[in-house]
């Protein structure tokens, strides 16, 4: 605050529901401001978050289209603002422009999405009469429209004062610009009327924009049930040429419509109306119409069953049990009868998942009953638990096989990773206690469970590793990832999947992506300094970094948490981490990974320093941070109100140190990364030190002296560790020895980050 603020291109100034702490002047580039129904452009001499003072929190997110330069001044509240306006009088005259520029870009959306929306229903209700005179005429029958197709436009009203507002924004620049700087309280009534039209605007953008989503959506949607797959569908199973002829007319004007709908909402903002892929998908998979004789996961509980060789006394059992959670009318209840039902369902799950993965293994999907192989990838059981559309959009779905390749991280379905550990290519995970395998194993020989010979046996054993990976990897965090503890049940049902399958899905591209993107920006976190010996080439004791990436993998839940489960595997310290997310989410992937990889910061820390982690004497990320909570309170760098900040911060985290740092990890690499200054002095140098940004990131926030003091120390570590490598390769030359490749790698991490 109160300084100049350089926001990359791509990044986020602030984001729709976060509270409202300052307001911007532009000063330099283009952002964005989008919520799901509009989208508003800022550019130099325009202001950002004004109206959202008197709401308290932004109804928007600020998101840079070109690299943008703001000043930031705090401001919490209304009062705040006026203050701004007294100290400095010509800002009353530009915001009240920037203001009346925002209220006719918004009046010119709303007209253009109100003669859409007197349009496109009577365009869907014509192409569905017509539809189903073609079905008619071949005898076959009508799929049936979405309810939404039966929804009327929304009523809409212009806010009070709206037209006084639109004509005032017509006044030249000159003259408003004087007349608001006469005096604060005409500048602040004109303001806060602007703010109300503003609101009120945006709230019909959203309202006529989600009118005009859900009636694309019954064109068109990711599912089988709507207008565009119908047609294709028709064109597909006509047998008279005049039909089909029709099918094609048909299609063809619902996708002229289709991207008439997709430009609009290019031109008036919010999230696009993706169409193409979904056209494509609808064509492709028209001539696969299903019907209820041919429908490839009926009875899929039955087959799934039958499949894992259960008896018939087990499968009546897990049967009865299913469908009395189908028929629940509330299947989120907590109470008494509910729990009961979903710790049977959840005692049963896991078994039955380890007997059909036995079966399946080795298998490849083409080879594996549709039911088995959406069980083993998604947790799907059974087609009436959830909607037609959610099941054909898990039908569709397909998961990217293991890449192994030393670049990227290594991303798992469970299948696969059950796979990996029935294989022995992996170990298994330790369990709750945080004993690895082989600790439990030597553990039960020592208290006389099992006997040496039975140690030795287990240790190898497949199908023992298999079953300790289900009982203490998957069963233990299937509901962390889930996130719902109380009500949580290990299979999906249709209000779990919520908004769709394909839409929440986690592929291992967005996987990799996130991660990948996260590496760009915190070039060291999966690094690691080892020692290095080699005694043929005569090196006793050398030092080198290399990166060591996670093994990810995917939970099949809807979930909205990711685990850190382990930092490191089978107490080696040169072992990937292994991390956990679900295969469907609706939270930000982004979030997911940024928080998973603060605690990762933290873990590795704790495991590489051992007993010394929290010494500050051997100074490290964790003894730094650790010094810094315990002792906050006498710290004179940091202000009274910043001192409050971090005692909520401690109560939020439950005096979880790991916890705080990981709630600073994530407004570091979110926020501070474009030059957003969060944190308070102590932590932004304690980041800056064992977390730097890459050099491009530290290059553009060099600039405010803020960040130059806080990234001073990495600078002075970082030319000293330069310095160090140089010295002992020039040594290793000396001495007739060439620097082996792990040095060399070594000396370039540090010259080129």
């Amino acid at each position: 605050m109160n300084a100049v603020n350089q926001i990359p291109k791509g990044e986020k100034l602030f984001e729709e529901g976060e509270a409202s702490d300052g307001i911007f002047a532009v000063l330099k580039g283009k952002a964005a401001l989008v919520n799901s129904g509009v989208c508003l452009t800022a550019t130099g001499g325009d202001f950002l978050g004004i109206w959202d003072l008197y709401a308290g929190i932004h109804d928007v997110s600020c998101v840079a289209t070109e690299n943008l330069t703001v000043f930031a001044l705090p401001a919490n509240n209304v009062s705040d603002l006026r203050t701004i306006f007294h100290s400095n009088k010509e800002y009353g005259g530009r915001v009240a422009i920037s203001m009346g520029r925002y209220i006719t870009e918004l009046f010119s959306k709303i007209s253009l999405y109100l003669h859409e929306a007197k349009t496109l229903p009577e365009v869907v209700a014509e192409l569905y009469r017509q539809y189903c005179g073609c079905c008619k005429s071949e005898g076959i029958r009508a799929a049936d429209l979405s309810p939404d197709a039966k929804e009327t436009v929304p009523a809409t009203e212009p806010p009070e004062l709206a037209e006084y507002h639109l004509e005032a924004a017509k006044i030249p620049a000159e003259v408003q610009t004087a007349y608001f700087s006469c005096g604060t309280g005409v500048v602040m009534r004109h303001i806060e009327e602007q703010s109300v039209v503003i609101r009120r605007l945006i709230e019909e953008c959203k309202k006529q924009g989600g009118f005009l989503r859900r009636q694309g959506a019954v064109l068109i949607n990711a599912g089988a049930d709507n207008m565009f797959y119908y047609l294709c569908a028709l064109e597909e199973k006509a047998e008279n040429p005049e039909t089909k002829k029709a099918a094609v007319l048909l299609r063809d004007i619902s996708e002229k419509k289709l991207c008439e709908l997709a430009a609009l909402f290019d031109k008036c903002g919010g999230e696009p109306f993706e169409t193409y892929e979904k056209r494509r998908e609808a064509r492709k998979q028209g001539q696969g119409f299903v019907t209820d004789s041919d429908e490839p996961c009926e009875n899929s509980l039955e087959q799934i069953l039958l499949y894992a060789g259960a008896s018939q006394e087990s499968a009546m059992r897990y049967t009865e049990l299913v469908k009395e959670f189908a028929g629940l009318g509330d299947k989120t209840s907590v109470e008494d009868e509910v729990r009961r039902l979903r710790k049977q369902l959840s005692d049963e799950f896991y078994p039955l998942y380890e007997s059909v993965f036995k079966k399946a293994y080795g298998k490849e999907n083409g080879e594996l009953p549709l039911p088995v192989r959406l069980f083993l990838d998604f947790g799907f059981i059974d087609e009436t638990l959830i909607s037609r559309t959610q099941l054909l959009e898990l039908e569709k779905l397909e998961t990217e096989p293991v890449k192994e390749a030393a670049d990227a991280c290594h991303i798992f379905t469970m299948r696969e990773w059950l796979s990996f550990v029935y294989e022995g290519k992996r170990e298994p995970s330790k369990n709750e206690f945080d004993q690895e395998y082989a600790e439990m194993l030597r553990e039960l020989r020592k208290s006389g469970r099992i006997s040496e010979e039975e140690e030795k046996t287990k240790l190898k054993d497949s199908d023992e590793r298999l079953h300790y990976e289900i009982q203490n990897l998957f069963r233990c965090n299937h509901r962390l990832v889930n996130g719902q503890l109380s009500i949580f049940v290990p299979f999906l049902y249709e209000d779990l999947l919520g908004g769709g399958a394909e839409h929440a899905f986690l592929s291992k591209r967005m996987v990799t992506e996130a991660a990948d993107r996260l590496r760009g920006m915190d070039y060291s976190l999966f690094y690691r300094e080892f020692m290095y010996i080699n005694k043929e080439l005569g090196i006793e004791k050398e030092y080198h970094m290399a990166e060591i990436l996670p093994d990810i993998i995917l939970f099949p839940t809807m979930g909205s948490k990711s685990i850190l489960w382990q930092d490191i595997s089978c107490r080696r310290r040169d072992t990937p981490g292994r991390f956990l997310l679900p295969q469907f989410t609706e939270a930000s992937l982004w979030d997911l990974m940024v928080r998973v990889c603060g605690r990762y910061r933290w873990e590795l820390c704790r495991t590489m320093q051992g007993a010394m982690w929290n010494n500050i004497q051997v100074k490290s990320l964790t003894s730094e941070y650790t010094d810094y909570l315990m002792y906050y309170r006498k710290n004179r760098d940091i202000s009274e109100e910043r001192k409050e900040a971090v005692k909520l911060q401690l109560q939020k985290g439950k005096n979880n140190y790991r916890e705080v740092f990981a709630m600073d990890y994530e407004v570091w690499i979110k926020n501070e990364a474009s030059g957003a200054m969060k944190l308070n002095k102590v932590a932004r140098e304690i980041l800056a030190t064992y977390c730097p940004f890459d050099v491009k990131i530290r290059a553009q926030l060099a600039q405010q002296p803020a960040f130059e003091e806080a990234m001073a120390r990495q600078t002075r570590e970082r030319a000293k560790k330069i310095r160090e490598t140089e010295l002992r390769n020039h040594a290793l030359t000396k001495n007739g020895i060439e620097p082996p490749q792990e040095l060399l790698d070594t000396l370039a991490y540090y010259r080129e980050h």
